[in-house]
């Protein structure tokens, strides 16, 4: 937009310009008619040269805005890509019934760090892409076998959720997390790095 206005501003500048030279240079009533004829011509010459920059800068400002145009189109439909993808691959409700279920003794914290671990799933090139193919991926999560996911989650279950989504991560990179007084096979988690503890769950990567 500001180029366009300057363009605007040299295009009434050059024919002030023009103006003032024709009067100027091509104001002597007494010449010879080939005096004048040459006059006429040199005068033609300099008004074609002035309308064809004219001309040139016009079509550029018109170019230049277009482009803008476009730009801004395209960031707009960047936008409402990155918009499409997030609503087809995250589904609250299902991270929030997951996180109540897994975790709703814990606090708000290690609630937000059990999202965090299925949404870094979701991230991971090594997981499915979506919440809900995280979460049932064959034996994977507790709470899809003995159908603790379909119990009604709370307002702190959906707040984490909320939070995990949005980017917040307790478990600092976890892709695993364990409860060691209840799991089954808590050395199966030794080949992992754990990142944190919050809680009664251990968090790894």
């Amino acid at each position: 937009m500001k180029t366009r206005v300057i363009r605007i501003t040299s295009i009434i500048l050059i024919i002030i310009l023009i103006v003032m030279i024709n009067s100027v240079l091509f104001s002597n009533p007494v010449l010879s008619p080939t005096a004048q004829a040459r006059e006429i011509e040199t005068r033609d010459i300099v008004t074609g040269l002035a309308a064809a920059f004219i001309l040139y800068l016009l079509f550029e400002s018109v170019d230049n805005d277009y482009s803008d145009e476009i730009k801004i189109d395209q960031t707009e439909l960047n936008n409402q890509e990155k918009i499409e993808i997030r609503v087809d691959s995250i589904n609250i409700d299902l991270l929030a019934q997951a996180i109540y279920a897994e975790a709703r003794g814990e606090s708000l914290q290690g609630q937000i760090a059990v999202g965090a671990v299925i949404v870094n799933r979701m991230k991971s090139n090594n997981f499915p892409n979506t919440i809900k193919e995280v979460l049932y991926q064959y034996n994977q999560f507790k709470c899809i076998d003995n159908g603790q996911i379909n119990n009604m989650p709370n307002q702190t279950a959906y707040r984490a959720a909320q939070r995990a989504v949005d980017g917040e991560d307790p478990s600092q990179g976890a892709l695993f997390f364990f409860n060691p007084d209840k799991s089954q096979d808590p050395d199966a988690f030794n080949k992992y790095e754990v990142t944190v503890i919050i809680g009664n769950h251990v968090f790894a990567k």
